[in-house]
């Protein structure tokens, strides 16, 4: 199998109540990226949030700036990227990744796109005891023009699947040329919310070979929340895919508030136990470049 690549997501919308080690504050991030680097993580994913109040910083362009340029200067290798909210158009919703790719001390060189739609509601929202009720869009248009900048600017790039059909939006895509590169699936479940499938092992089959045609090129990551994520990463281990985690995603892990860092750790010594490399920064820059053996 070619080696584990490991993505952290330090922050996404967790807080401090759910683990008082939630990186929000800039100094925060860097901190929690580079360790996370050290721990064994190729790629690091992060949100701009206000330091005062957590909230997302959209877009966020000068303290992404400011934090992506701190870590470059101790980690030049390590991929980076942003995420992004909502703007009436692609330009604007997507100006901060060309701003951070065009910039020579941060040269994004990764991002990923929700290709779709999904009612992004938790279970409490979706049967209406709790707040938070809203439906993620990525239009066809906004994928577009997603991949052409990713391609003019020459950044990889991953996509986050929630629902089958998105995979089919994939498809289309790739037969249209938008898409350069062997696809990267975030196989995304969840037991917190009603979308998607499952996070089990049968579900990773219908998400790919049950639904990409043979001639698509595509590799395939775990993205889980909720109680399964530990099975997840190391059924992904196992079987050839690769893995997130990260505070991000479960702010809490098998009951225990750990530091991103541990986070990681923990799936490299999963891959240690079944004799699978975990890939540096460039080795993941080279296997995402390349089509699966």
């Amino acid at each position: 199998m070619e080696p584990l690549i490991i993505e952290c997501a330090l922050n996404e919308q967790a807080t401090r109540e759910q683990n008082s080690r939630v990186p929000i504050a800039p100094e925060q991030i860097v901190r929690d990226a580079l360790e996370a680097a050290r721990a064994g993580a190729a790629i690091v994913h992060l949100h701009a949030r206000e330091p005062r109040t957590g909230e997302l910083l959209h877009p966020g362009t000068e303290c992404y700036r400011e934090i992506f340029r701190a870590i470059r200067q101790q980690d030049p290798e390590l991929l980076l990227y942003p995420t992004y909210g909502f703007s009436p158009t692609p330009g604007e919703r997507f100006s901060h990744l060309v701003a951070l790719a065009e910039d020579p001390q941060v040269r994004l060189d990764f991002a990923t796109i929700d290709p779709g739609a999904v009612n992004y509601a938790d279970q409490t929202a979706a049967v209406g005891r709790g707040p938070g009720d809203f439906v993620l869009s990525v239009s066809h248009a906004e994928c577009r023009y997603f991949f052409e900048t990713a391609n003019r600017l020459d950044f990889l790039y991953s996509e986050t699947v929630r629902e089958l059909g998105h995979v089919r939006h994939l498809v289309s895509y790739w037969r249209a040329g938008w898409i350069r590169w062997p696809l990267l699936l975030k196989l995304t479940m969840s037991e917190n919310h009603c979308w998607g499938l499952p996070p089990r092992p049968e579900s990773i089959e219908l998400f790919t070979r049950a639904i990409l045609p043979p001639d698509i090129p595509f590799r395939w990551m775990t993205y889980v929340e909720g109680q399964a994520h530990t099975e997840m990463c190391r059924h992904a281990v196992l079987r050839g895919g690769h893995v997130r985690t990260g505070l991000g995603d479960n702010p809490l892990l098998d009951g225990k508030q750990l530091s991103n860092a541990e986070q990681v750790e923990r799936v490299v010594e999963m891959a240690r136990a079944a004799g699978r490399a975990v890939a540096t920064p460039a080795e993941a820059r080279r296997i995402l470049r390349s089509r699966p053996g």
